[in-house]
């Protein structure tokens, strides 16, 4: 049991450092007048759409490191478990931060910080979550 709570951790961290990347790389591509509304700390319709393929990527990964790590099913299990507990967290709990009117060069980090996604999106990731583990640690398949 062990060894798959260490699996669901090890996915988990695996995620994240997947989200960073693969985000940092669509920052780059998109730029601050791509990634969110004109004048506004709104994302853009091409950053939710980013985000929803990049999240998808990021936990399917997750999903096949915590397979290869696991005694058995369970552990991807767990890591599901993981991905629901804590998007539902973070979607009952937005952080909204009042920036004023977003300037034309912003920095990755102020981006980060001042991001505005709406509420479903929040409720939506913990989803994506979900269907990328389950299809990275093969659980669908026979």
């Amino acid at each position: 049991m062990l060894r798959n709570i260490f699996a669901a951790i090890g996915g988990y961290i695996a995620m994240a450092v997947a989200l960073f990347i693969l985000f940092s790389l669509l920052w780059l591509a998109l730029g601050p007048s791509a990634a969110f509304q004109p004048g506004s700390w709104d994302v853009s319709g091409s950053w939710a759409f980013g985000s929803v393929v990049l999240g998808l990527l990021a936990a399917y990964i997750g999903g096949r490191v915590c397979a290869r790590i696991a005694h058995d099913a369970r552990g991807a299990t767990i890591l599901i478990g993981l991905v629901i507990v804590l998007g539902v967290i973070t979607a009952l709990m937005p952080v909204e931060v009042a920036m004023g009117p977003r300037p034309d060069d912003v920095s990755m980090m102020e981006a980060t910080a001042g991001a505005r996604q709406p509420a479903w999106f929040l409720w939506l990731n913990p989803v994506i979550g979900v269907v990328g583990v389950w299809f990275g640690s093969k659980k669908l398949r026979a």
